[in-house]
């Protein structure tokens, strides 16, 4: 057997060796979750904020759903990714005054209005979302985002918008909460 010979039969294997890891790696991938705090999402809108790696899970606060305020963590793994804070009040409220960074629930990086429902702001961690509400819950509901991934600040700013564009609706919707 020549050298070029041996050469080639170690790329090959070199090569199989590499589909093989490719194909075990794309196995480990999580299967992206077709709800997300009771709303149905499309995956190609929630797989860039989550990026699944492990198992996907929520956990949501007691009395989700009644009038009031409400949360819903959502993890990768062990990891919080993505924190929601539904509520229903009888007051409009104005998201930018409640997307400052100091804000420690609702907080944004770099907030700015955002045209979405009667009123939102948008970051690059984040957004929240208003609107004039009928239901028996209140008069009004919100819909507040935050990227809680550890060590930095994930700059998603659009896949946020394209996110909150259908997740608002949507869970006006799930909800039973109607523009009027």
């Amino acid at each position: 057997m020549t050298f070029k010979q041996k050469l080639t039969g170690l790329s090959a294997l070199a090569a199989l060796s590499s589909i093989a890891a490719l194909s075990s790696c794309s196995t480990q991938h999580a299967e992206t979750p077709k709800s997300i705090c009771g709303t149905k999402v499309t995956k190609a809108l929630i797989e860039p904020l989550l990026k699944p790696t492990e198992k996907v899970s929520e956990w949501h606060s007691a009395g989700w759903g009644e009038p009031g305020s409400a949360w819903c963590i959502v993890s990768v793994g062990n990891d919080r990714t993505l924190r929601f804070q539904f509520s229903w009040h009888p007051d409009s409220i104005d998201p930018l005054k409640f997307a400052s960074p100091d804000d420690s629930v609702t907080g944004l990086w770099d907030p700015s209005p955002m045209h979405l429902a009667d009123s939102a702001a948008i970051g690059d961690n984040g957004a929240i979302a208003t609107t004039r509400c009928k239901s028996g819950k209140g008069d009004h509901f919100t819909i507040a985002l935050r990227l809680t991934r550890e060590g930095s600040v994930p700059h998603l700013r659009s896949e946020v918008e394209q996110f909150m564009r259908a997740y608002m609706p949507a869970t006006m919707n799930a909800v039973g909460c109607t523009h009027p």
